[in-house]
């Protein structure tokens, strides 16, 4: 368009007579350039920034010229308002081409430089002509070109301001959504990313199928090699993770060395395939530092909707079938089945659910009492952790225990145990004149802190408690892991003054040495020998024998029997006659609340009703 006009010019002007020599050579030449840029730039399209660059100059050129010959040259016979008229109104084009793309900074200082130079020529052509009836038309033509310009070119830079200013705010944005949907070390897309493909991917009722792959071993590279290693092999495994996958489906990576693959369409089977090729191509050696590394992976696969019908179900789904792979031995591929997996998604809720079963008051303690076999007294009681959870009811210490001990809960929920267990024996020795002794089950876990020692001593400070009434159990695994930190511990809870019990006797390490050697002051029998006394299909006489020989040396080493789990008449005289000292089970007492043992321990006062107790006798 600024071509035509130009062509137009050159060939109306004469016909107009307003023809300048000046005209005459200019006209023809910008059109014949502005024709020029406009084939460069079809061409080139990338040369935009140029050829714009190129016209904003000329543009000026043109119009200072212009200026300068009809003020300091002017032909006779023409009006400088009629040519000023004439030409001057192009000007505002040449600020907008300035404005539209934001790397022109170039340009914008031309068009700066272009209105320093315009209002030189004016302020000059005042100050050599001055104001007369002649020239008063023209300094008030100058005065609103400049006016006019100053405007214009003040509400150009302000609005490249404001549109440089939104640019940048733009590109922080993407920036920003780039790196939320990103993972910074892989390039893989982040798990926001996947959760926001998941969710489009269900709502529009696609059929996909989820693959959830975490890398084998992967701690050991980290551990052996360092960081920088495990990011080198973390790199290497994603770009290996993409290799296989069609155009349509999607890699990313949702933890430290977990990663899911979404295969769009299609049907299990050929994600089965895929997963059968990942695994081929992850087992390919990894080069880190000279260094020829083998690892695997485990794959778990859920497909939708067969398996899940939102998206946290089915990363859900397919990450339990990956941990099914991992349980049985790693470096394979699994498909979901709810029944097989049912107990593995159940045992994964319950461990987020004991995270905060002790703030949520869902603990609680029961305890169930020792009795002496000789006199029949209530010398000890054991303190049981119980969890009972508002949805799913009573939880078995055998499930929530592990869970504790695999997800390091042990150890606030071991110190509150232990806490109020103490708690609750100097209670009873206050309120019912109770001198027994409180015994605390200690996970292995929370026995190899090497703060416990305080941890019991702080305990006992803030309880009243005197040591020699609390008697912590220890299984033998836990005293045979380590034997120089268990023996430094179990000298310092001596010293302390508290007992130590050996829980499950006779199952796992049974050994003469820590006997002797270790400050244990009890064993308990366990109950798996006591079950086979009144089983004949279970050949009572190595129990007995068992039974016999653990109490045989018992009585070398000075230390006290206690048998557990009685639950019959027989069973008991059989334990008494063995020589043990103390009995413990269902047939004597169950687990009690705290209030309960309370009225146990008031009826077994002088002059009371019979207790319990008496069927030792």
């Amino acid at each position: 368009m600024a071509a035509l006009a130009f062509v137009l010019g050159a060939w109306l002007d004469p016909l107009a007579g307003q023809s300048t020599p000046f005209d005459r050579l200019a006209y023809p030449a910008l059109a014949l350039g502005l024709i020029v840029l406009e084939l460069v730039l079809w061409r080139r399209p990338r040369s935009t920034d140029g050829v714009i660059t190129t016209v904003v100059l000329a543009s000026c050129l043109f119009f200072l010229g212009k200026l300068i010959y009809i003020l300091y040259a002017p032909p006779s016979g023409h009006s400088i308002q009629a040519e000023m008229s004439e030409s001057f109104f192009w000007i505002p084009a040449v600020y907008m081409l300035s404005l539209f793309i934001p790397s022109l900074r170039l340009a914008r200082s031309v068009t700066l430089v272009f209105f320093a130079a315009m209002t030189l020529c004016s302020v000059g052509y005042a100050a050599v002509n001055g104001w007369t009836p002649q020239t008063g038309g023209v300094l008030f033509g100058l005065t609103e070109l400049l006016l006019a310009n100053l405007t214009l070119l003040s509400l150009t830079q302000g609005f490249i301001g404001y549109k440089d200013r939104l640019s940048g705010i733009e590109a922080q944005a993407q920036v920003l959504r780039r790196l939320v949907h990103t993972d910074l070390l892989t390039g893989l897309p982040s798990r926001l990313r996947l959760e926001g493909e998941l969710a489009g991917a269900v709502g529009r009722g696609e059929p996909f199928t989820l693959l959830f792959i975490d890398v084998d071993g992967f701690k050991i590279v980290n551990d052996t090699l360092g960081h920088s290693a495990g990011d080198h092999v973390l790199q290497e495994f994603a770009a290996r993770l993409q290799s296989p996958l069609a155009p349509q489906d999607l890699a990313a990576r949702v933890g430290g060395d977990e990663f899911v693959v979404v295969a769009r369409g299609g049907s299990s089977a050929r994600a089965t395939a895929l997963a059968q090729r990942l695994l081929t191509e992850l087992a390919l050696p990894f080069t880190v530092s000279a260094h020829q590394l083998q690892l695997s992976a485990s794959i778990g696969i859920s497909v939708h909707p067969e398996d899940g019908q939102d998206a946290a179900t089915l990363l859900r789904h397919a990450d339990a079938a990956m941990y099914q792979i991992k349980r049985s031995g790693r470096n394979g591929v699994r498909r979901f089945d709810a029944a097989l997996d049912e107990e593995l998604e159940r045992t994964t809720l319950l461990t987020r659910e004991f995270q905060s079963a002790l703030p949520r008051g869902q603990l609680s303690m029961m305890y169930q009492p020792i009795y002496h076999l000789e006199s029949g007294e209530l010398c000890k009681v054991e303190a049981l952790l119980r969890w009972t959870h508002p949805e799913f009811g009573a939880i078995s210490p055998s499930t929530f225990i592990p869970m504790a001990e695999a997800s390091g809960q042990i150890m606030p929920v071991g110190g509150w145990v232990l806490e109020q267990a103490c708690m609750q024996a100097w209670r009873w020795h206050q309120d019912h004149g109770w001198d027994g002794t409180v015994t605390v089950n200690v996970s292995p876990v929370q026995f190899a802190q090497p703060n416990f020692v305080d941890e019991v001593r702080q305990a006992l400070l803030l309880s009243g408690l005197p040591a020699r009434r609390l008697e912590l159990e220890l299984t033998e695994g836990a005293v045979m892991q380590h034997p120089a930190l268990v023996q430094a511990a179990l000298h310092g809870l001596r010293r302390l003054g508290a007992e130590i019990t050996i829980d499950d006797f006779g199952t796992g390490y049974s050994s003469l040495a820590y006997l002797r050697d270790l400050p244990i002051g009890c064993i308990k029998i366990d109950r798996s020998f006591i079950e086979d006394l009144a089983s004949p299909r279970r050949a009572p006489q190595y129990a007995v024998a068992l039974i016999t020989a653990i109490v045989s040396i018992a009585r070398t080493l000075d230390l006290q029997v206690v048998a557990e789990g009685i639950e019959t008449q027989a069973q008991l005289e059989a334990v008494r006659g063995f020589g043990c000292d103390f009995a413990q089970g269902y047939f004597l007492a169950r687990p009690i609340e705290a209030q309960r043992l309370s009225e146990l321990l008031d009826s077994a006062r002088p002059g009371a009703q019979p207790t319990p107790s008496q069927q030792l006798n």
